[in-house]
C-alpha cells in the first residue's frame, strides 16, 4: 500500500491534538510524534544513553528513568541546549516513525509532532498542517495541560518559532482559537484537499 505521509504541526498550546483526532475520524492514520519519542528514550535505550552522556543524570528519576519535567527545565531556557537534544532525538524517533508508516492500515498517514519542521520527520512529509492559535489560548491550554507555571508555560512558548515563522512553512493553515464548528469544517476541508492530492500523485 502506498502511504501519502503529511505533518501535522505548530507551536505547543495550539491545539494539534485536537486537530489530529478529527483526522483520524476520517480515517486518517495519525503517528503521534510525542509518543514515539516517549518510547526511543525509555530506560535501556540508546536515546537515552544519548542524553545522559549530553545533560547529566540530574535528567533522571531516582528509578534512572527521564525525568521529562527537569530536561524541559534545562532546555526551554537555553536554545542551544534544546538543539543538542534535538540533534540527539530526531534520529531515533524518525527512524521509529518509518516504521510506524509502513505498518499503518490507512493510505493518509499524518506524523503529529511540534518539532517536525526542520527536523529529519520533515523529509517523510508530503505536505504540511500548521495549527496556531493566539499566545493568551496558548499559555491557558499549557497550564492547565501540564500543571505548570504561567511564567514556565510563555518560556516554552518563547523557546519556539512564532506563529508567522510556522506558517511560512504551512501547505495549510488552521487557526484554532475555541470555535469547534468551524474547526471541523476546517480540518474536513484539509482533508478532503489531501485526499485528492494524493489520489494525483
Amino acid at each position: 500500500m502506498d502511504k501519502f505521509v503529511f505533518g501535522i504541526t505548530g507551536p505547543t498550546g495550539a491545539g494539534k491534538s485536537t486537530v489530529s483526532n478529527i483526522f483520524r475520524r476520517f480515517g486518517v492514520y495519525v503517528c503521534d510524534a510525542d509518543i514515539v519519542a516517549r518510547a526511543v528514550m525509555k530506560k535501556g535505550g540508546k536515546c537515552l544513553d544519548e542524553i545522559i552522556v549530553a545533560f547529566g543524570e540530574t535528567v533522571l528519576t531516582p528509578q534512572k528513568e527521564l525525568d521529562r519535567r527537569a530536561l524541559a527545565e534545562i532546555v526551554f531556557s537555553d536554545d542551544d541546549k534544546l538543539k543538542l537534544l534535538n540533534t540527539i532525538t530526531h534520529k531515533y524517533i524518525k527512524e521509529q516513525i518509518e516504521i510506524e508508516i509502513e505498518k499503518a492500515p490507512s493510505e493518509l498517514v499524518a506524523i503529529d509532532g511540534a518539532v517536525i519542521i526542520g527536523s529529519p520527520v520533515m523529509k517523510l512529509c508530503k505536505k504540511l498542517v500548521v495549527v496556531t492559535a493566539n499566545e493568551k489560548k496558548r499559555i491557558d491550554r499549557i497550564i492547565k495541560r501540564d500543571g505548570i507555571s504561567r511564567g514556565l508555560a510563555s518560556k516554552r512558548i518563547n523557546s519556539q518559532m512564532t506563529n508567522a515563522e510556522y506558517e511560512s512553512f504551512a501547505d495549510f493553515i488552521i487557526q484554532n482559537n475555541d470555535n469547534d464548528v468551524r474547526l471541523e469544517e476546517c480540518v474536513e476541508d484539509i482533508y478532503n484537499k489531501i485526499k485528492n492530492i494524493s489520489k494525483a500523485v
